[in-house]
């Protein structure tokens, strides 16, 4: 069954609510964006901020066992790699500074009223029902349209987790207690260039040209991620 309801709508949430028990939650709500404040950043943190605040009290936490928040690891920032779950947050735009208070709300909720989350920190994720927007999507559909498509120098370092294993990954954040209160990277563990990545799928499907360098680094993206 599917309820739908604006999480950044307090009143609208708390009426879909109403009268509902959950025992699990996984808060996958708001969207990826990475935008700066100037252009419309603010909504950001109200949908991911706001939106937390808004389902943790419409929830009945008489029969809550786990609340598993989605985190990001661009709340690490331009911080060094290889990241690690006691780094100190340097959020670098309102998506990872929403994700990145979400992150110490949901500790303080922890330590403070014993409220049972755990936050996964999701590193770059793929994998089927991607929207078509993000990175590997518009690499397959440049390579299987066969024509060249611009993208960045490929210097960047990242470290991709397949979807199938990031649900592994909430699955397993239900069961010990001592998930709660802390954040969790998922992640493989292993780096891999943007411009690895690009080749591979070039190879695998065997037509396409992409043209680095010709798309900007992101301000302020940190050049490795893993």
């Amino acid at each position: 069954q599917y309820l739908i309801a604006n999480l950044a709508d307090a009143l609208s949430l708390k009426n879909t609510l109403a009268t509902r028990q959950f025992e699990y939650v996984v808060n996958c709500g708001g969207y990826i964006d990475h935008r700066l404040f100037r252009d419309g950043g603010r909504s950001l943190i109200q949908g991911h901020f706001d939106g937390v605040q808004n389902l943790i009290e419409c929830l009945d936490r008489g029969c809550l066992i786990r609340f598993v928040q989605l985190g990001s690891s661009d709340e690490y920032g331009d911080t060094q790699a290889p990241q690690h779950e006691e780094m100190r947050e340097a959020p670098i735009s309102p998506y990872s500074v929403a994700k990145a208070a979400a992150t110490h709300f949901l500790q303080m909720l922890w330590r403070t009223e014993a409220f049972p989350a755990v936050t996964l920190r999701l590193f770059l994720t793929y994998g089927p029902g991607q929207s078509p927007n993000r990175f590997l999507p518009q690499l397959i559909r440049g390579c299987l349209d066969d024509r060249t498509f611009p993208v960045s120098a490929g210097r960047q370092l990242r470290d991709f987790c397949h979807v199938d294993d990031v649900v592994l990954g909430i699955l397993r954040a239900f069961e010990p207690r001592e998930a709660c209160g802390q954040v969790i990277n998922l992640a493989s563990g292993r780096a891999i260039s943007i411009r690895s990545m690009i080749e591979q799928v070039r190879r695998l499907i065997g037509r396409g040209q992409p043209d680095y360098g010709r798309l900007p680094y992101r301000a302020g993206e940190n050049m490795e991620l893993y």
